[in-house]
């Protein structure tokens, strides 16, 4: 069945108001199926409503400066599925404004099957559901424009993938995509055309009341640049200890289809004052974004960048919000991760640290000796066992460590046998931070 809006926008306009009601309640029961070989079209100047649920198998077209609203709770697209607009191509054309609100207090969901066709996706969708909509099923494609009036786009370990022609609009602090605050999870998908491209805009942040955002200038190849924001900040950049005394406790992971060690990017950062370790809120002005390097296993030093004011945001600039730039960043890889820092570099030079202790009193290892220490240097030390539970800590280190515990209900307990890491402050300099082995 063929259903042609310009014949019969007047009925449906009637029905829709004579059955609003009865719509706005049953919610859970009533569902609009366009079936595989049926089409839909809300043509140029229409503005469509729809009250039930959405189960497109089939083609939902849309046209320039049409408006659909979409009040059910579940928008569903499923294989094979197509969404075309109003070009012969049907993904050259502007398409209709797709606008996500609810008249009652709950979440909208979009669930999307895999689907390869060039004008599957929604040409634009606006939100505004304070209740925020929520991704399911596969990745959901945007290819002109997604703009913010109220709530969040919520990925839900999914992905939102924005075309290389499409923009987003209305973001700020509260409304924008969130990412989910662990270290896997859905990725803001921006398109590239493979030239130079500014102020690549990834409005995101972990959670509802975490804005987080970045921004990206890009000369590479033509890809997918892909980005999240989760949190903590760990030594192995997505697992260990979580250093964030010196650090804003963010990290931004930038991933890619395709390496491309000759692209060169900037990349703009934006946290909150609340996000700020206790050391880097002392010295912000002393801070810099700090690159995960993957081949020593540490977080690298650059000189300070200082701070911006909030602006990554399409309103005015946000209050205890802070923007900062690392520039000439070369090559890119398929995962990237990038925090704020305020480590100094590292002044323990000529120094020895062992990476494995024996002690089983036989006078050989049998303690965690740095060498080379002079007697004015002051280090402190937390060891750390492989489930992060700290197990030794001393303030003022003096080569003590011989293999026994001293916190909680380990005070004298023989540590087992295994891998531990540590942190390590020497004087005023960066923490080091690492790992040894205990076998006896």
């Amino acid at each position: 069945m063929i259903l042609l809006f310009n014949r019969y926008r007047f009925l449906i306009y009637f029905i829709a108001c004579l059955t609003l009601p009865f719509f706005a309640n049953s919610q859970e029961r009533i569902q609009m199926s366009i079936y595989a070989g049926e089409s839909f079209s809300a043509h140029p100047d229409e503005e469509v409503s729809i009250y039930s649920d959405i189960s497109n198998s089939g083609s939902f077209a849309s046209t320039k400066d049409s408006k659909i609203n979409f009040w059910g709770q579940r928008w569903e697209n499923k294989a094979g599925s197509s969404m075309p607009d109003e070009s012969s191509s049907g993904v050259d054309g502007t398409g209709g404004n797709f606008i996500f609100g609810s008249t009652a207090s709950y979440s909208q969901y979009i669930s999307s099957s895999y689907n390869p066709l060039p004008n599957s996706g929604f040409p634009n969708i606006s939100l505004s559901n304070s209740k925020n909509v929520i991704l399911e099923g596969s990745d959901l494609k945007i290819r002109n424009n997604l703009n913010f009036e109220s709530g969040h786009l919520i990925l839900n370990n999914r992905n939102a993938l924005i075309l290389a022609k499409a923009s987003i609009t209305g973001y700020d602090a509260s409304k924008f995509i969130v990412t989910g605050t662990g270290v896997n999870g859905g990725f803001l998908i921006r398109s590239t055309l493979g030239k130079q491209q500014e102020n690549i805009l990834f409005p995101v942040g972990t959670t509802v009341d975490s804005y987080t955002p970045a921004s990206l200038n890009y000369i590479g190849i033509a890809q997918n640049l892909k980005l999240r924001v989760f949190e903590n900040v760990y030594d192995k950049a997505i697992y260990g200890i979580n250093v964030h005394d010196n650090f804003v406790n963010k990290t931004w992971n930038l991933s890619s289809d395709l390496v491309d060690p000759n692209a060169k990017l900037t990349l703009n950062t934006q946290h909150n004052i609340s996000d700020e370790g206790s050391q880097f809120a002392i010295r912000r002005n002393e801070s810099f974004i700090s690159k995960f390097q993957s081949i020593t296993e540490n977080w690298d030093i650059i000189s300070a960048t200082g701070l911006t004011p909030g602006v990554i945001t399409s309103g005015n600039s946000i209050l205890n919000a802070f923007v900062s730039s690392r520039t000439n960043i070369s090559g890119l890889y398929l995962n990237e991760y990038f925090s704020k820092s305020v480590m100094k570099s590292n002044a323990i030079y000529g120094l020895r640290i062992p990476n494995g202790i024996s002690p089983n009193n036989d006078g050989l290892n049998d303690r965690f000796i740095i060498e080379n220490l002079k007697l004015t240097d002051k280090v402190s030390i937390d060891i750390y066992n492989r489930l992060q539970s700290l197990v030794f800590r001393d303030a003022n280190y003096k080569n003590n460590f011989n293999g026994f515990g001293n916190q909680k209900g380990l005070v004298t307990n023989e540590l087992p046998d295994g891998t531990y890491y540590y942190i390590l402050n020497f004087n005023d300099s960066k923490p080091i931070i690492g790992y040894f082995i205990i076998n006896r």
